[in-house]
């Protein structure tokens, strides 16, 4: 990345990053000969030279370093356009209204994606890349006919105050929760608002064995509710609570030398699946279509494996680092959906008032 220039929108903060320089061709694996159609879409993705991507995952070095592996590659400037979920969209949304038509591409959750194309119209399939093929058959089944290509899953788990949890007694399962001895001692991200409680609320809702009934027993242990999960694992390491619920696993980095442990429970990690979805009209299509193909590439798709995030692509379990194997590996509980959204939330309210 060249430069960064931050501008204030609706009162977020917005980065305009340009990522100008590039470097010598990557290093990384051979890749097989591509076929003449798909050499052609390299091809002409290389004379339009470059991409205007936007996306809501502020700051993410992972992030960064794919695009710079991307201009690596191939040659073409990625501009990047960072902000607030709710700026991006509503950016695009006029961009698309006045016919002035930017980005290429939307780096957002799956769910969204559905949800805008849906109501905005601002999103459309992409035509079909070589990368679709390797993806995983959980995520294979997640592309809402090549509207969303997936790249990668924030996995949570629960954390706990290691110091104040003896081995013993360290839960083992989201159902270990509902045992009265927890009582009065869990920190929940709020599960009645839109954010990570809810969706840990709507996968356990939604997972076999657990459901509307857990949630009834987890609400006799009066789990205290909190919108900041970026102080929630602090709040545990201080001892303030022994557990807290949903708890991004590998924020765990954030937290090293403090009395906490991360827990993958057995039932599986809820979820959020990112990924790239095509903007209409687009002014780069060929590059565009490059860069989502790119995104499920074994290169790319490492690079989120070692910092923990679950990755989407098939056949890399034995390339990822040891240290983050259980996270970028771990089994999966299950996701929102959009469409059910308020139902769910009015479900939430219900069983904690």
């Amino acid at each position: 990345m060249k430069s960064t220039r931050k501008t204030n929108s609706r009162g977020a903060q917005i980065i305009l990053a340009m990522a100008l320089s590039l470097a010598a061709p990557s290093a990384f694996a051979q890749e097989a000969a591509p076929s003449a159609a798909w050499a052609k879409v390299i091809a002409d993705a290389k004379n339009e030279k470059e991409l205007v991507v936007y996306t809501a995952l502020v700051g993410d070095p992972t992030l960064k370093a794919i695009v710079q592996g991307f201009q690596n590659k191939y040659g073409i400037t990625v501009n990047m356009l960072e902000g607030r979920g709710s700026d991006i969209r509503e950016r695009a949304r006029v961009e698309q209204g006045a016919g002035r038509f930017i980005a290429d591409i939307t780096y957002t959750s799956e769910g969204q994606a559905r949800l805008i194309a849906r109501e905005d119209k601002s999103y459309v399939p992409h035509e079909a890349v070589p990368n679709i093929t390797t993806l995983k058959p959980d995520f294979a089944k997640m592309t809402s006919g090549n509207l969303f290509a997936p790249s990668m899953t924030i996995p949570y788990g629960i954390l706990i105050n290691s110091s104040m949890v003896k081995p013993e007694d360290e839960p083992k399962s989201w159902a270990d929760l509902t045992n009265p001895k927890w009582k009065g001692k869990i920190l929940s991200d709020d599960v009645r608002a839109v954010g990570g409680g809810y969706l840990m609320f709507f996968a356990q809702l939604n997972a076999p064995g657990l459901g509307e009934k857990y949630h009834q027993e987890m609400a006799k242990n009066d789990p205290s509710f909190t919108r900041d999960m970026r102080e929630a694992g602090r709040r545990v390491a201080r001892g303030e609570y022994s557990v807290y619920v949903p708890f991004i696993l590998t924020d765990i980095a954030n937290l090293k030398g403090l009395p906490v442990k991360p827990i993958i429970p057995a039932e599986g990690v809820p979820f959020v699946l990112y990924g790239n979805t095509l903007m209409r009209n687009a002014p780069h299509p060929n590059a565009a279509r490059l860069y989502i193909d790119y995104g499920m590439s074994e290169e790319a798709q490492l690079l989120w494996a070692k910092t923990g995030m679950g990755i989407v692509r098939d056949g890399l379990a034995d390339k990822i680092p040891p240290e983050v194997r259980p996270f970028a590996n771990a089994k999966l509980l299950g996701t929102t959906d959009p469409d059910r959204q308020n139902e769910g939330i009015a479900l939430a309210k219900k069983i904690y008032p």
